[in-house]
């Protein structure tokens, strides 16, 4: 099949859509397909053989998160334009209502059209509320539907009723699980807490931070790795130095192909989002590389995470429980272990071919009409 997945979020800045896009592309050209990537970008990319970029972008601020986003109205013309001498079987658009890329390609695109939607919220989603007769016109217009967990599903539900696939976020898993090599400055015995995100508001670094200071009581050998950069790198930082905190590292951004040795270094990750997570990648990663895991008991991380199980949730905006929580897995050798081999077990489940193979057989049942997306059948939690 020719499939193009579009992103609206710039394919230049690191973030969970943009690895999501970039992995089910390289997956789809694994199996045989002929798969492009296209999205905005505000800086040159490395060229490749997948990646078409189309507009710059501008930073986007909501509540608690940002996102830079092409806001060009006229978009639609250069999406014709690449359309011209261009023909695809499937358009897989993820955010489709996101200004303006998405909906472009709704408008002139000819072919099975998939959007996939990634966000949750706990209460409203603004952006939705305000807009629900645009987005359920541009509804109309898409042969079928995904959401990234059941979270994001009954989120997307509430604004624009209707049958939804839940197929997950993925994973490298081999990449993750086979030995790397590890950051020289972190070779040693002491006690380590990864963070590996951006650094904004909704992912709650202030109050890892924070509890840091309760483990590094009890642990003097202890040190926190900050992996990640964002708006509240500067703010962080003096939290760090307000505290009085050692042994604190601000890594930011890291390459890739050297995340796997910061997981397998690490003794515990520590994932403190507040929410508006849809399924947690950084979890699957960590698990994958035989990493235990603390995060916020939010609705998103419940796909990866049976607690004490899999991994071990702390109560969201608490130092406290957060550090509570990992001074639980990093003083007990036993519990540990079995928090690794069973977090292993299941990130395996999320390998990005079985991922993209899922996508693959909804591609073709929507071609060949064998996905009912009648409007009318409404979910049970779209009310």
């Amino acid at each position: 099949m020719k499939i193009l997945v579009v992103t609206p979020y710039d394919l230049s800045i690191a973030g969970g859509v943009t690895s999501h896009v970039n992995q089910v592309v390289k997956q789809l050209r694994r199996m045989g397909h002929d798969a492009l990537l296209l999205g905005p970008s505000s800086r040159p990319l490395k060229p490749d053989r997948y990646t078409v970029t189309i507009g710059g972008t501008i930073r986007f601020f909501s509540p608690g998160d940002a996102a830079s986003i092409n806001l060009n109205p006229f978009m639609i013309r250069r999406v014709r334009d690449f359309l011209s001498d261009r023909d695809f079987d499937v358009f897989h658009l993820h955010e489709p209502f996101v200004p303006f890329l998405g909906p472009a390609f709704l408008r002139v695109a000819k072919g099975v059209k998939v959007g996939t939607y990634h966000a949750w919220r706990i209460g409203q989603h603004w952006a939705y509320l305000v807009s629900i007769p645009l987005i359920r016109y541009w509804d109309k217009r898409l042969d079928g539907r995904v959401a990234v967990s059941e979270w994001s599903r009954q989120t997307i539900s509430r604004y624009v009723p209707g049958e939804y696939e839940i197929i997950p976020n993925g994973i490298e898993f081999a990449r993750f699980a086979t030995p790397s090599a590890q950051p020289a400055k972190f070779r040693d015995t002491n006690p380590t807490i990864l963070y590996v995100g951006r650094l904004e508001p909704r992912k709650g670094v202030e109050y890892l931070i924070k509890a840091f200071t309760t483990v590094k009581a009890q642990m003097p050998k202890a040190r926190l790795v900050i992996v990640g950069d964002g708006g509240l790198m500067g703010e962080c930082e003096r939290l760090v130095r307000r505290l009085k905190l050692q042994d604190v590292f601000f890594e930011g951004h890291v390459p890739g192909q050297q995340l796997p040795g910061y997981f397998q270094r690490a003794d515990l990750v520590c994932v403190p989002s507040t929410g508006n997570e849809s399924f947690g990648i950084v979890l699957a990663e960590a698990m994958a590389s035989g990493t235990p895991v603390v995060a916020s008991r939010i609705d998103g991380f419940r796909t990866l995470i049976e607690d004490r199980r899999t991994g071990v949730f702390a109560e969201p905006r608490s130092p406290g429980s957060i550090a509570e929580q990992a001074l639980s897995v990093l003083q007990s050798g036993e519990f540990r272990q079995e928090l690794i081999e069973n977090g292993q077990e299941k990130a395996q489940r999320y390998d990005w071919l079985n991922v993209a193979s899922d996508l693959v057989r909804y591609y073709e049942a929507l071609r060949e009409g064998a996905v009912d997306r009648d409007p009318r059948a409404v979910l049970s939690a779209a009310g």
